[in-house]
């Protein structure tokens, strides 16, 4: 009987990860590259990026692209020596306006985030807003009339998003940012518990308001309201979850408070 002769598993090619690599100094004079970003060489002439750090690929980009530069700056000379300080300065320079302009817009959004959540917690309809911002400007004007810096701050303010629909946005990641909250600290606590009130409204509608009682992690006892139910036939508002399937107004109130607590022991555990 003829058998087959065994062959060896086959290894893996090596990742780029694997083989450590690191950006040498010697590159930024010899072939004009600089780590920027981490982990990535950029040209200084060109602006262009190579994602693997080795000497063949930075040594190929200059050879094909900038060959001519080393007759007007030969290497480990002096004049090379200055312009690649000049060239990293200038894209130092450039790298910090692109940093500043990042933290403007953050500061921009935090604001916005910040009179949203005044606006819902004074209960506000979000078409107020704009008025907000309106009223901002109007009082700046007189404010900072006698500051060097008053166009800068006039046009800080102007950026503030605050129209509708992205105010309906901030306020939904702010619920949800909450709910998330509220799940991992339930998750966490050694006991919690699911407390549950009903009653009706005017038009002898169902409701029913679900808290859920919880120790932090000072072991200090907690409670947040995390569900309200109103039986309309086919509609559930909601606040900050609720029951997955329809419900209808003939309910038995039994049945609700039953398949309310499933889900809420469901999703907090």
């Amino acid at each position: 009987m003829a058998y087959s002769p065994v062959t060896k598993p086959c290894k893996r090619p090596r990742s780029i990860q694997s083989e450590h690599r690191s950006f040498q100094a010697a590159w930024e004079e010899e072939y004009l590259f600089v780590e920027w970003p981490k982990e990535k060489a950029t040209c200084l002439l060109c602006k262009e990026k190579v994602n693997v750090l080795k000497r063949y690929n930075l040594e190929r980009h200059y050879k094909t692209r900038h060959a001519s530069y080393s007759e007007n700056f030969p290497l480990h000379s002096q004049l090379r020596s200055a312009k690649v300080a000049s060239l990293k300065q200038t894209l130092l320079s450039q790298e910090k306006l692109f940093l500043c302009q990042m933290k403007e817009s953050e500061a921009v959004t935090e604001a916005s985030f910040k009179i949203c959540y005044l606006l819902a917690k004074h209960k506000k309809p979000f078409t107020e807003a704009e008025l907000v911002k309106k009223c901002f400007l109007s009082a700046a004007e007189t404010l900072f009339e006698n500051y060097s810096n008053k166009s800068s701050i006039l046009k800080e303010i102007g950026a503030l998003q605050l129209s509708d629909s992205t105010c309906a946005r901030r306020i939904e990641a702010m619920g949800e940012n909450i709910q998330e909250q509220v799940i991992k600290a339930v998750r966490e606590s050694p006991f919690f518990s699911i407390a549950m009130d009903e009653s009706t409204d005017i038009g002898d509608e169902a409701q029913l308001l679900v808290w859920v009682r919880y120790l932090d992690q000072s072991l200090h006892p907690k409670e947040e309201l995390c569900a309200f139910y109103h039986c309309t036939g086919t509609q559930e508002e909601k606040i900050f979850w609720t029951v997955s399937a329809t419900t209808s107004k003939h309910i038995t109130y039994h049945w609700t408070v039953l398949l309310a607590s499933q889900q809420m022991a469901h999703l907090l555990w």
